[in-house]
């Protein structure tokens, strides 16, 4: 269940730019905002790969995260 809720923020985040910039400035926020009720271990793992964006090329990064979650982010 983890890896998929992970996942599914993961997903979003490279589907929706605007969602990716308010995970990246409010976690909180945009989480909630959206539907995401995830526990503490899942917010740490949240934070973890929002430390990592908005380096180079975020939508890359996001499907490599992505790719790591077993998921497949391109259609």
């Amino acid at each position: 269940m983890r890896n998929e809720m992970i996942g599914a923020v993961v997903r979003r985040a490279i589907e929706h730019p605007e969602f990716r910039q308010r995970l990246v400035e409010n976690p909180q926020e945009a989480l909630s905002s959206h539907g995401f009720v995830l526990e503490n271990s899942d917010l740490a793992e949240i934070e973890n790969i929002r430390t990592k964006l908005g380096q180079d090329d975020a939508e890359q990064q996001l499907v490599t995260i992505a790719e790591h979650y077993g998921l497949n982010p391109r259609p």
